[in-house]
């Protein structure tokens, strides 16, 4: 991986960004059309049963201080 293909950002909890998604029109879309929208997106491609299978579990500890 290069470094010059990064973006860094910085969230600021006090201006939360709104983002882009139009979650109306999500909701209005059945099942099938949410897969098929996926399946035709290059950046985020559905994973196979395959890959899905792969994937382990893990467990995330975290302490109180």
């Amino acid at each position: 991986m290069n470094d010059d293909n990064i973006i860094r950002v910085r969230l600021d909890p006090k201006n939360p960004s709104k983002g882009k998604t139009n979650w109306e029109k999500v909701k209005e879309m059945t099942e099938e059309e949410i897969e098929k929208a996926a399946e035709t997106d290059s950046d985020c491609l559905p994973l196979s049963q395959q890959e899905l299978s792969e994937f382990r579990p893990i467990s995330v500890h975290s302490s109180i201080s």
